[in-house]
This record gives C-alpha cells, sequence and structure tokens, in this order.
C-alpha cells in the first residue's frame, strides 16, 4: 500500500509515515494503538520488544494514552480508587520507578487497589499489571490485589437452584459441566495457536441434531444427560423452563452433516446468572483458575523445576506449553502471552557453549513475592529449600519505598 492509504487509515500525514519508517520517529501512542488496529497485530510484532518485559509505561502506551494526564484521569475516576489521591504527576514518577508521594503506594494494600485500577483502565489482566509493576518498581514489595467482597446475592442464586425440579437441575447440571469443559478446551486451543475466538461463538454447546443418531450419533450434552439416566432428545419442557428463567438461552439453526444433509440443530449457551446458580447450587468455587497475580499449578511447577536446576547449570529440557507462557521471547508473530518468568541463556560466568534455561529476574522475584502463599495453594508441589536459592537481589524487601 502507498503511504497516503497508510496516512489516511490510521489519521496522519505522509511525511510522519515517512519519518516512522526512516526511523526519525517513533509512533505516538495513539498511533501506535491505529497501527496494531490496522495491521490486525499486537504491539510485538511491531516493536520486537520480547514478550514478557513490558514496564508500566509500556503497558500505557500499548493502551493507546500518549498523554499521562487522560491515563490518571481514568484511573481516578475508578470505584477502587476512592480515597486514594491520584494525578499524572504520581503517574509519571510511578512509571519512572520514583517514590510516589501520597497514599497511593503507601502500602502494598493501596499499591494493590492502583494496579487493579491500572488494569481496568488498561483493560488487560491484573498479573499483567503486577508484574509490569514489579519490573518498574523492583526494591519495593509487590501489590497486593484486593480481594473481591462477600458475594451478597450467594443466597438469592442458591434458592433459585433449590425452586428448580430434579430434572430440571440435572439439565443445567449438564449444560454447566459442558460449559466448564468448553472452556477448559478453548484454553488448550489458545495456547497452542495464540488466537482467540469470541466467547459468543465457543459457548454455544449442540445439545440435539434432528437426525437418526446411528448417523449424528449423541452430543456431548445428551450423553451427560444419559449418564444421568436422561434419554430423550434433550430439548423438552426442561430446557424450555431453563430458558424462560434466564438460565440459558437456546439457539436454532441448521446444519450439514454427511450422510444427513441439511438438518436442524438446538445450541445452548449458559447466561451468567445460570453459571452462577450452577456454582451455587454444586458448591463450585466461582473461578477455576487461580487468584491473580498467580500462576496455575503446572506453570508453577514449571517455574520451580528450572529454578532449582539453576544451582546445576540450567534446564535444558523445558518444552511444551509452558514454554509459550513463562518464557522471556524475541520476534515477530508469537500471539501467545508470556509473563517473562524464564530466560534462555548461558550458565553464569560463561562466555560460550550450550544456552539453557534459568529463572528471569521477574521469575525469582515472583517466587519470592508468592512462595508462602503457593505453598499453601498447591502442598503437592515441592519446594523444600528453594527460598535459599533466590539470589538476595530478588528477595521480596520487608518495607515499602513507595511513600
Amino acid at each position: 500500500m502507498s503511504r497516503r492509504a497508510l496516512a489516511d487509515a490510521v489519521g496522519v500525514t505522509q511525511r510522519t509515515v515517512a519519518y516512522w519508517e526512516s526511523g526519525q520517529r517513533k509512533p505516538e501512542a495513539r498511533q501506535l494503538h491505529a497501527l496494531m488496529s490496522f495491521f490486525k497485530v499486537d504491539v510485538h510484532y511491531l516493536t520486537n520488544r520480547p514478550r514478557g518485559s513490558a514496564t508500566l509505561r509500556d503497558l500505557r502506551r500499548e493502551a493507546g494514552f500518549s498523554s499521562a494526564d487522560h491515563a490518571a484521569q481514568a484511573v481516578s475516576g475508578r470505584k477502587v480508587m476512592r480515597g486514594i489521591s491520584f494525578d499524572s504527576a504520581k503517574l509519571l514518577r510511578l512509571e519512572r520507578g520514583l517514590p510516589v508521594r501520597g497514599t497511593a503506594c503507601s502500602t502494598p494494600e493501596h499499591a494493590g487497589r492502583l494496579a487493579k485500577a491500572l488494569a481496568l483502565v488498561y483493560k488487560l489482566p491484573e498479573h499483567v499489571v503486577v508484574d509490569a509493576w514489579r519490573r518498574t518498581r523492583p526494591d519495593e514489595p509487590a501489590p497486593v490485589l484486593p480481594r473481591p467482597g462477600p458475594r451478597t446475592e450467594l443466597s438469592t442464586h442458591t434458592e433459585t437452584w433449590n425452586s428448580l425440579n430434579d430434572r430440571q437441575r440435572i439439565y443445567l447440571e449438564a449444560c454447566f459441566l459442558q460449559d466448564m469443559e468448553e472452556q477448559r478446551a478453548e484454553r488448550e486451543r489458545y495456547a497452542h495457536t495464540g488466537q482467540r475466538r469470541p466467547a459468543a461463538e465457543w459457548r454455544k454447546m449442540t445439545l440435539a441434531l434432528y437426525a437418526p443418531p446411528e448417523i449424528t450419533g449423541y452430543s456431548r450434552l445428551q450423553e451427560r444427560l444419559r449418564d444421568r439416566g436422561v434419554h430423550d432428545p434433550g430439548t423438552g419442557p426442561s430446557i424450555a423452563a431453563l430458558n424462560r428463567r434466564g438460565l440459558i438461552t437456546v439457539h436454532h439453526d441448521t446444519v450439514t452433516i454427511p450422510g444427513a444433509g441439511l438438518i436442524k440443530r438446538t445450541r445452548v449457551e449458559m447466561t451468567k446468572r445460570g453459571r452462577a446458580v450452577a456454582r451455587a447450587g454444586l458448591g463450585v468455587s466461582r473461578s477455576q483458575s487461580t487468584p491473580a497475580p498467580m500462576m496455575s499449578v503446572w506453570l508453577w511447577r514449571t517455574l520451580v523445576r528450572v529454578a532449582y536446576a539453576s544451582q546445576d547449570g540450567g534446564d535444558y529440557d523445558l518444552v511444551g506449553r509452558a514454554r509459550l507462557h513463562l518464557t522471556v521471547k524475541t520476534g515477530p508473530g508469537q500471539e501467545a502471552p508470556s509473563r517473562g518468568y524464564l530466560e534462555h541463556r548461558l550458565p553464569d560466568g560463561a562466555t560460550w557453549g550450550r544456552h539453557a534455561w534459568y529463572p528471569s529476574a521477574s521469575g525469582w522475584r515472583h517466587i519470592a513475592d508468592y512462595l508462602s502463599q503457593y505453598r499453601e495453594l498447591y502442598p503437592t508441589v515441592p519446594t523444600d529449600g528453594l527460598e535459599d536459592l533466590i539470589p538476595p537481589q530478588y528477595r521480596t524487601p520487608t518495607v515499602s519505598g513507595g511513600s
């Protein structure tokens, strides 16, 4: 495409595009955001900045805030910041790793509220902001994110569950369990491909195909229902009742099946209220993931393994999906997220030879910050003596350096 076409698309002049191409200037945050949207690529593709290395300033620019004033104003307006004074001067000092006066960073708890507000404004997961915070301000304790308050509507959800008859509960439980299975499958798919699909696409679950089962077989939902003794097609009054009560949404369409041609299909989708009612009735935790900014057990186990191996020359056998999520990566075109906790390098003091995996500075800080919490959360992961392996410069400070 021409410079004129690109300039018109992102709202700049042709001369500005020429400056970018020659390296004389860098795009401002809003322009960078426009380029990402226009080319449908992420910031790493455009800048070649290693994944897992973002600072707080990087996050602001990538969110499209050229001005610290606009970002600080948006942060101050968040409910979680009530009672905390914050402005652009404090945001800039925060991003530069300088002391921030006032209550914004006076305690890890206040810092956690600020980190949560930044995550809301930048539209990022909380752990991304906390990781960037620790890279930007490594000499302070990690922010302590606020815990969710008591869910006052839990009793209402339990009452709704109790008001269902036995057959309706079986249907809602089957839909809920299948919804969680679809969510896990989508996470696995994203880990392999780095491509996200809209939830409205993958949450629609096939319930019934209107063709002989010897041709189409049974859907996963029908199999779940059959395991519970329900052998009808699964589209009768129970599904209609759940739909009327706003616990599921029913979709009707057609699909082409080899050997059967174009046939009718019924799909169901759990609503937010439906998932909440099922959780309350089944006693399932609201979130199947670990609390931010901590990791799942398999990623924590990988980080621990590499930390232990670091005392014996590093880990040479790191394979699989953990590399997508944990390692500092460079190069365009890799869409998977990374927390930047592992790096591929030569052993300490070596100038040549085989590279191995070691915890990065961010990885050691994460271990130091959350080791005791991980021991409570995942007691089956051996961590004996792990605190002794943490280099002194990465150990968690005992006092805040924020006020």
